[in-house]
């Protein structure tokens, strides 16, 4: 009987941690990281600092609320150091907000916006 409580239990808690998904922290709401906000990046490429993702389905949802900014080309997710590099298309004019607002909408924090 008690081993069928704690399986019971364990299936719970993985019910649980699938229905709210995995980001440990707040999400944004101000991006208290991005300095001027409004900016365009005015780059062909930057760096996304991402905090929260644990998980290839946290990663997933990332990329894919990144990818649907109007003028992102592309998008390479890394979990394990919590970066996400992307790629503009040529003349996009893609600002920091955009790009905080498709991580904040994927349910994690956009620390930083490094641009090479």
């Amino acid at each position: 009987m008690t081993y069928l409580r704690t399986m019971i239990g364990i299936g719970l808690g993985v019910a649980a941690l699938a229905l709210t998904g995995c980001a440990g922290g707040p999400t944004a709401g101000d991006q208290p990281g991005i300095d001027e906000p409004a900016a365009v990046v005015d780059s062909p490429t930057a760096t996304l600092i991402v905090h929260g993702m644990s998980c290839p389905l946290c990663a997933n949802n990332v990329d894919k609320q990144l990818l649907d900014v109007p003028g992102v080309s592309g998008v390479n997710v890394d979990m394990g150091t919590g970066e996400a590099k992307v790629k503009f298309m040529p003349g996009a004019k893609v600002t920091k907000q955009q790009l905080a607002d498709a991580v904040d909408k994927s349910g994690f924090t956009l620390a930083e916006v490094r641009v090479p």
